[in-house]
């Protein structure tokens, strides 16, 4: 019987260096045990499992080549380095340059996150603000999230200073007298006015 099972082991294997995903029905067939042993067997090999499609979908952790964000897609599922949703957006969050929105989130992730996020108001290691009817993820940690706002919010240049009021009537008045001057005329003429 042992010989067997490392038989049916090498099987699935094979079929994931071929196919390099299967989904977890497709385990229980190749392997022929029951769902709660594939479980512990996948456990066993450290097998990933994907962050969409139900997570239905597995692969070994010597298949995927990760992206830099730590993530690999293949024909429709989508594999994290950290493991689950939770873990990935948490992940991302912290990397960020400007933290990440819903939709930014979902453009790395190629997932929808509307169904997952609004169920993990307190993802420990984000912080979540509300901007302009959306919902934006920072790190928590408040080096990193003070360096993120001020990317994603940058301050608003400062104003040229403006002159005083009576300056401003005194130029206007200088304007009116002579409508056809240009600045540098006109600032010449004020300069001479004192």
């Amino acid at each position: 019987m042992r010989p067997r099972k490392t038989d049916r082991n090498q099987q699935t294997i094979n079929a994931f260096t071929q196919q390099k995903v299967l989904t977890f029905a497709s385990l229980c067939l190749l392997l022929q045990l029951s769902g709660a042993t594939v479980r512990r067997r996948l456990k066993e090999w450290n097998a990933l499992s994907s962050y969409n499609q139900g997570g239905q979908y597995y692969t070994l952790p010597s298949i995927p080549e990760f992206n830099k964000q730590g993530l690999w897609k293949h024909e429709g599922a989508f594999f994290s380095k950290q493991g689950t949703m939770k873990e990935t957006v948490v992940h991302l969050v912290q990397i960020s340059q400007r933290g990440l929105s819903n939709s930014e989130l979902e453009g790395v992730l190629g997932a929808t996150t509307n169904s997952y996020l609004p169920q993990c108001k307190n993802l420990a290691g984000v912080r979540r603000e509300k901007y302009k009817r959306q919902v934006v993820y920072f790190s928590a940690d408040e080096q990193v999230y003070q360096a993120q706002k001020k990317k994603r919010f940058p301050p608003e240049p400062a104003a040229a200073k403006l002159p005083s009021d009576a300056l401003s009537i005194i130029i206007l008045v200088e304007l009116i007298k002579h409508p056809k001057s240009n600045p540098v005329e006109l600032s010449r003429i004020l300069r001479q006015r004192g």
